[in-house]
């Protein structure tokens, strides 16, 4: 399956170079996508697919767009 993906600031560093046509096995659940990509799951404060605030468990579909995006710190 094949998604479009986006990981905003921190977690740009675990985008794979394909990542806006990222090949990835069945259908896994976000949760599933963000291990596969070894991405600390804690990091991760929310999830956008396909434009909607989506939930680890959403389990992704063939040409989704996802977007993770990291706690952000300010001041």
């Amino acid at each position: 399956m094949r998604i479009s993906l986006t990981l905003e600031a921190i977690l740009a560093k675990y985008a794979p170079e394909n990542a806006d046509a990222y090949e990835i096995p069945g259908t896994p659940t976000v949760e599933e996508l963000i291990r596969h990509l070894g991405i600390p799951e804690d990091l991760v404060m929310f999830v956008i697919v396909n434009g909607q605030m989506a939930t680890l468990k959403t389990r992704l579909q063939d040409n989704a767009s996802v977007s993770l995006c990291p706690y952000i710190c300010g001041g």
